[in-house]
């Protein structure tokens, strides 16, 4: 069950809302092509407004077998949600009439899924490859493209780049953090991780253009490379990655295999979290996109993220988690909406970060909780690492767009994307380092 910020009126009254996230596409309407691949041909996607009193259209489109909502925005001024809505073709008409059942005006964001999915992914052949890797920012690149990118860094920056492998996935991949340091002793540190989520291709590549600035281009940015020490872990669940790629595009999850089951494969990495685990925004049910899992740190994946963390955590100043889509700039917690004691500065962080995003390329974000912003989300990644591994300044980004691709971001979008948030990181991690010689002076001067 998922509470959200804006269902305390109607909860009220006892109704309990839960969003068509927790009712994943069903894989038995699924239609796969030829090669096995899921086919989204005929797919729409649909962006309605819902007003709270009419929240319960939730349940209605829940009804309706194969809908998934993309996204929910929530808008405090209009105290309304902004839905973007996945439509299978044989349920358009039940859809459309819930719209018109709840005087809900919707516009058609998406005309064919498939065909986007097409778009994006485009002819290979025509890109340039550097010497010494196939990395580019003109396409989306296979978690073994990203390997040889990491490998090259190593190889040709071995004074700044280290390799540390600190786990393995359910269907054994190498989780590989990148650590960019100039050395000395007693650094702060800075954790960037990206496709915990498998379908949001944009947050490793984002990861992966992050790494390639602060390495290739160490010396236009020496001072925040010099202040602090960086780990990068650009694929965070390469199993699902690689799923999405191959398989089903709109995947989710990690892949790992419920005994109990085994046709709900996979749990969603970031309501696997032990910090609030299965306290509300999460799912006990295997099939649904939501599953938090059978219990806490159930995948290797999350297990990999946790042990690093907290052997790591006198180190660690920044957790800084990269999702798609929607441009938010989200503050813990995600489990309540009560806001840390250090949510001032959080804020203030933020802001300066999202600033120096803006003026990149006039992209806007929002700031705030992710109960504020979003829903409620118990279990993850970003409250674990403020909560249980007490790292100060500990933040989740949902990049671009704000829903007119949605999780299918074009290619043409993937550098401007990178672009726009590795200077915002920039500006953060400015701000963080302020912040820390403010407070190492206050200690000396007590």
């Amino acid at each position: 069950m998922r509470v959200t910020t804006a269902c305390v009126a109607l909860l009220a009254l006892g109704l309990v809302i839960e969003t068509s996230r927790a009712h994943p596409l069903q894989e038995s309407r699924k239609r796969r092509s030829e090669d096995g691949t899921v086919s989204y041909s005929g797919y729409k996607l649909f962006r309605t407004d819902v007003p709270l009193p009419q929240l319960p259209v939730v349940d209605s489109l829940d009804s309706s077998d194969g809908v998934d909502v993309w996204s929910w925005r929530y808008n405090d001024q209009r105290l309304e949600y902004e839905l973007d809505v996945l439509t299978p073709p044989d349920v358009e008409q039940q859809v459309k009439q819930v719209f018109s059942d709840y005087q809900l005006n919707y516009q058609e964001v998406i005309e064919d899924l498939q065909s986007a999915i097409n778009l994006e992914l485009g002819d290979d052949e025509l890109l340039w490859n550097r010497p010494g890797h196939p990395m580019t920012w003109e396409k989306y690149h296979s978690g073994e493209d990203m390997n040889q990118f990491l490998d090259y860094l190593q190889g040709r920056y071995p004074h700044l780049v280290t390799l540390i492998e600190i786990g393995k996935s359910f269907e054994n991949r190498t989780l590989r953090v990148a650590k960019v340091s100039t050395g000395g002793e007693n650094k702060p540190a800075i954790w960037i991780d990206g496709g915990i989520h498998s379908r949001e291709w944009v947050s490793p590549a984002t990861a992966m253009f992050i790494l390639h600035r602060l390495v290739e281009f160490n010396w236009e940015d020496h001072e925040i490379i010099s202040e602090f020490d960086w780990y990068i872990l650009p694929l965070a669940n390469p199993d699902g990655y690689e799923y999405t790629r191959h398989h089903d595009r709109l995947w989710r999850k990690t892949r790992s295999i419920n005994p109990e089951m085994p046709k709900c494969v996979g749990v969603d990495a970031n309501r696997n979290f032990e910090l609030k685990w299965m306290e509300g925004g999460s799912s006990s049910n295997p099939c649904s996109d939501i599953y938090a899992g059978p219990s806490p740190f159930s995948e290797p994946e999350t297990r990999a993220i946790r042990d690093f963390l907290l052997e790591n955590k006198d180190q660690l100043k920044v957790y800084l988690s990269m999702h798609a889509y929607s441009q938010m700039w989200m503050l813990p917690w995600g489990h309540s909406q009560v806001r840390p004691k250090n949510y001032d500065d959080l804020f203030e962080v933020a802001q300066k970060a999202t600033n120096a995003l803006e003026k990149s390329y006039g992209t806007k974000y929002r700031i705030g909780t992710i109960p504020e912003l979003l829903y409620v989300a118990t279990g993850s990644s970003g409250d674990y690492a403020l909560g249980t591994v007490g790292i100060p300044y500990s933040f989740s980004l949902e990049l671009r767009d704000l829903g007119r691709y949605g999780f299918i971001l074009p290619r043409e979008q993937i550098m401007p994307t990178a672009q726009e948030t590795y200077d915002g990181i920039k500006a953060m991690a400015q701000a963080v380092f302020e912040k820390l010689q403010m407070t190492n002076s206050t200690q000396i001067g007590a």
